[in-house]
């Protein structure tokens, strides 16, 4: 199906048909994974946090290829009950570790590297159900809309807060809807 651009009265020129998207010029990887069934959540998150994290910024590949950025997100159980009593369908995940590298060929010498099958996969055996549960991988290319770019990293910034902020421009709806 070829998209139909609706009729929509942009707000903010950024956002405008013809302005061009604010992609950042590296690949985003998120992998979701669970926690092994025996591991209670403080013993999880703190090996996760700390070991794991530690493993991963040592090995001597991880600044040759140049990671751009390196994230972890753990989802507590508050959280999880947070989502579900909001009526919003649970991504049934513990943790999310996202990697930015410049190009898949970085991430390929990275994820291959002798170092990598030596320390970081053992190590998942200590906290990470990847062998019954699987790790769930999402790639893509962020299009930072609000907020700061990676620095030194090539990129340009979303919106700002002040940007955010100021009127709407005279010709928007919500210019419209204040007369």
């Amino acid at each position: 199906m070829v998209h139909e651009r609706v009729e929509h009265q942009f707000s903010n020129e950024r956002f405008e048909w013809a302005a061009k998207e604010n992609y950042q010029p590296c690949i985003k990887l998120s992998f979701f994974f669970k926690k092994l069934p025996n591991v209670d959540d403080d013993h999880f998150q703190m090996h996760y946090n700390h070991v794991h994290a530690d493993l991963t910024v040592a090995a001597k590949l991880f600044n040759v290829v140049k990671i751009q950025r390196y994230v972890q997100t753990y989802q507590t159980p508050e959280m999880k009950a947070k989502i579900k009593a909001a009526g919003m369908e649970l991504l049934d995940y513990d943790a999310c570790s996202q990697i930015w590298v410049r190009d898949w060929d970085d991430w390929e010498r990275f994820s291959t590297s002798p170092e990598y099958a030596a320390a970081l996969l053992p190590d998942a055996d200590h906290f990470m159900d990847y062998k019954t549960s699987g790790i769930k991988v999402f790639a893509g290319h962020d299009n930072i809309v609000f907020g700061k770019a990676i620095p030194q990293c090539d990129s340009t910034d979303g919106l700002t807060r002040d940007e955010c902020e100021m009127p709407p421009r005279e010709d928007s709806p919500q210019a419209k809807e204040s007369e």
